[in-house]
């Protein structure tokens, strides 16, 4: 089908015509918030139950009546958590995943051999995600000191290590250690539990090679898809409501 964008604009009023920029900005504004909302939509279809930092990982830049250009965009900060500028990429291009902070923390100190990643082992405790639980991976990088000497003080003691592997009448005694490649038991950080009766070992992390994803997450083609069906629908709508509020 073919337009006549000239035609159509000189053929509007002059209240029209002034209000196109405001109802530009409201339609763009409002098909970002469209997509945001069928992106999320997507991530639930194609991952594997997504945790709310995952689901709120994409943030909406609204237009302007100077600037008629609406976005949907990776977060690129986090705070203390993983940006999803690192994370979802892959899911979205395909190509190896970044690494974690907790696994650069463990490769700086000699415990993550060079390029793998670590995944939860028979004893990592999980949240309702299926991931790693918080409290335990701060556990492993204080017992291994693999946080930073300056600004945060976390790392364990010699005293406390020793504490903690006597145990007590109300608890097992514990002692990590890890295992590298090519040994007898799979790569990783274990745990030895010591008890009256004697002891048992069990993996908190096994240690793997590097992963590198299929693209997954069809970011552009939702968007996209979208845009063409909800922009002129939403600005039909946006012009409405300017020239119904126009004074």
């Amino acid at each position: 089908m073919n337009t006549n964008a000239g035609a159509v604009i000189s053929g509007m009023t002059d209240i029209e015509r002034r209000q196109i920029p405001f109802a530009s900005a409201l339609a763009l504004t409002r098909t970002a918030q469209e997509i945001h909302s069928r992106e999320q939509h997507e991530m639930r279809d194609v991952f594997d139950r997504p945790t709310p930092w995952t689901l709120s990982a994409l943030r909406v830049k609204p237009a302007t009546k100077t600037k008629l250009e609406a976005s949907v965009e990776f977060k690129d900060f986090a705070g203390k958590g993983v940006p999803a500028t690192k994370f979802l990429p892959p899911q979205v291009y395909g190509g190896g995943r970044n690494m974690k902070r907790f696994e650069r923390a463990l490769s700086l100190v000699g415990v993550l051999p060079p390029n793998y990643m670590a995944v939860p082992g028979e004893a990592a405790r999980r949240d309702a995600w299926g991931n790693m639980d918080r409290g335990q991976i701060v556990q492993i990088l204080s017992y291994f000191r693999a946080f930073p000497e300056s600004g945060y003080r976390a790392n364990i003691t010699d005293k406390r290590r020793a504490s903690l592997a006597k145990g007590s009448k109300k608890r097992y005694g514990v002692v990590y250690f890890t295992t590298k490649p090519g040994g007898r038991l799979p790569p990783g950080v274990w745990m030895r539990e010591i008890h009256g009766l004697g002891s048992r070992i069990r993996p908190i992390l096994i240690f793997v090679t590097r992963a590198y994803y299929e693209a997954i997450f069809d970011f552009h083609y939702v968007a996209e898809r979208t845009a063409q069906e909800v922009l002129p629908k939403q600005f039909d709508q946006a012009m409405a409501e300017a020239l119904r509020t126009a004074r």
